[in-house]
């Protein structure tokens, strides 16, 4: 910012079987074994998008994959804090002193194989990105590099502002894209952020992350037209580059969406936000910025929710926004927020923070942002978030990074927390073998067991509960089958509900077994705006 804005055994039996193995890895977004599925996009890392076309594991995010339900509670989840946070701090002569002082993401974590890479955000006499790898996506190193110096020492800056001309440019928000099939391998990763010195966002190339550099002409050509804080990601299932921008309205600030083709010539759906604060929310929430990333078919975003007062009357000016604000709390929290489309965007009615703020005395007390996406560790989603100290627009503000996790699809769930059985029943699915991974996981004494019905809700032969073989424990890639082992032969239909029953149990996310692959995966039609 700148200061003015600032698996458990039964698992392991399945993946014993080189059938079952192979079905789950490619459910999941793994290959065979364990190696990566190769990704039809830029994308080295599909397992938070999933594949491109589908299928995708069907979360309750979404309210249309349910058709009825009875005795079952929604539940949000908060990502859970790392208790070693901070996890990077300030430890070096190039990170100063600032209004800023230390790192914090504003920023981007790719995983290439078994390297975790770190691209985040330093302000110390100017903008700078530093950059910091790791081997298990906890610890964090900043490497020594040839790119950048200062005072005769190499650092691990990558674009800076103690020499912008080595890269041609400078870079706020820093977001990298790694595009493996990029045919020029010179470009085979991009940068994109907000040049504060050109006032507009860019575009960086590289070929290893680490050397980059502007087009000359992208001084006077901006990618769009855009305030400071900028969030880049790209779309596999429309084949696409898309940003988050900050705009305005009548609360405040709030953000808007654009896209493009090839990542250099963008347009915008509307000129204007699409993504605002609402009666829902305290009346001087605003909309710092929503880094947002595919996942499973749909998009989720982390709005960075501000608490400031805005100016209501008269033209924009730096002063007058910072007297509306003088007396708010001029803190900021990460929310949860999805869409479909990326421009109908829903949040949970509680408005709870994902990511927590930190108490009173703690380090990141005072505001919270976030890294452009997650990644994917084991079983679990990774969340790099910057906190400071102190709120926004304060003097001296303490920043550091931290890591917050998630189970895989763990948003929310369909719940029961008690010994009154619920169930629901999903849309239908032209589904052809009678199995279905579920992630779930049970409370002593808890059950799931499940039934398949046909389109008038009757169980089909052989499919009833008494025949599920029920599922007990914690896992996020369960294989729930019946003793019936597959539909009657000859059967035409293959269209299909499920009816869960839960028992001191919840749900996270589900996926039948050989979805007909001429039944795209809910149709997406273009996007042309609102």
């Amino acid at each position: 910012m700148y200061r003015r804005e600032f698996a458990l055994s039964s698992v392991a039996a399945l993946l014993s079987q080189p059938q079952c193995a192979n079905r789950l890895y490619s459910q999941f977004g793994v290959g065979d074994a364990g190696a990566p599925v190769a990704d039809d996009g830029p994308v080295a890392d599909g397992e938070l998008a999933g594949p491109a076309k589908g299928p995708w594991r069907r979360l309750f995010l979404d309210a249309t994959i349910v058709e009825e339900q009875q005795g079952l509670t929604r539940r949000f989840y908060s990502a859970e804090k790392h208790a070693g946070n901070p996890i990077i701090v300030a430890d070096r002569p190039w990170e100063g002193t600032s209004a800023i002082t230390g790192p914090y993401v504003y920023g981007t974590v790719l995983k290439e194989g078994e390297r975790y890479r770190m691209w985040y955000q330093v302000l110390f006499q100017g903008n700078h990105v530093g950059y910091a790898e790791s081997n298990d996506a906890v610890h964090w190193q900043k490497p020594a590099l040839d790119v950048i110096q200062y005072q005769g020492q190499s650092t691990n800056f990558v674009v800076s502002e103690f020499d912008a001309e080595k890269s041609g440019g400078r870079c706020h928000n820093p977001n990298v894209i790694h595009r493996p099939n990029e045919t020029n391998p010179e470009r085979r990763y991009a940068l994109y952020g907000f040049d504060g010195k050109a006032g507009h966002p860019r575009v960086a190339f590289s070929a290893d992350g680490l050397n980059w550099r502007y087009p000359v002409e992208s001084v006077q050509q901006p990618l769009f037209s855009s305030s400071d804080v900028v969030n880049f990601g790209y779309d596999p299932y429309q084949d696409r580059y898309y940003s988050t921008w900050k705009t305005r309205n009548r609360r405040g600030r709030a953000v808007g969406i654009a896209w493009s083709r090839d990542g250099e010539k963008w347009n915008k759906p509307f000129e204007g936000p699409v993504f605002v604060a609402d009666d829902l929310d305290p009346s001087d929430a605003q909309i710092y910025g929503m880094p947002a990333f595919p996942y499973q078919g749909m998009y989720i975003g982390l709005p960075w929710m501000y608490r400031a007062r805005y100016f209501r009357f008269g033209e924009y000016s730096v002063e007058k926004l910072h007297e509306a604000q003088s007396d708010s709390v001029r803190n900021m929290e990460v929310q949860l927020a999805w869409s479909w489309d990326l421009i109908n965007w829903t949040r949970p009615p509680e408005r709870n923070q994902f990511i927590p703020r930190g108490q009173a005395t703690d380090w990141d007390r005072g505001m919270i942002v976030t890294a452009c996406a997650p990644v994917v560790v084991g079983d679990k989603l990774h969340f790099y978030f910057g906190g400071t100290d102190r709120v926004h627009d304060e003097k001296r503000v303490q920043a550091s990074i931290g890591l917050a996790t998630l189970r895989l699809d763990g948003f929310c769930s369909l719940s029961s927390q008690d010994s009154n059985e619920g169930w629901l029943i999903t849309r239908r699915e032209p589904f052809r073998k009678p199995m279905v991974t579920i992630n779930a996981r049970t409370q002593p004494g808890g059950a799931i067991s499940a039934e398949i019905l046909d389109r008038k809700n009757k169980v089909v032969a052989g499919f009833s509960r008494d025949q599920c073989v029920v599922f007990q424990g914690d896992s996020v890639r369960h294989i729930l089958q019946w003793s019936t082992g597959s539909f009657p032969e000859g059967a035409t239909k293959s269209d299909y509900k499920i009816r869960f029953w839960l028992k001191n149990a919840e749900l996270f996310s589900y996926l039948p077994e050989s979805l007909d692959p001429d039944q795209r995966d809910l149709a997406r039609f273009p996007n042309t705006g609102p």
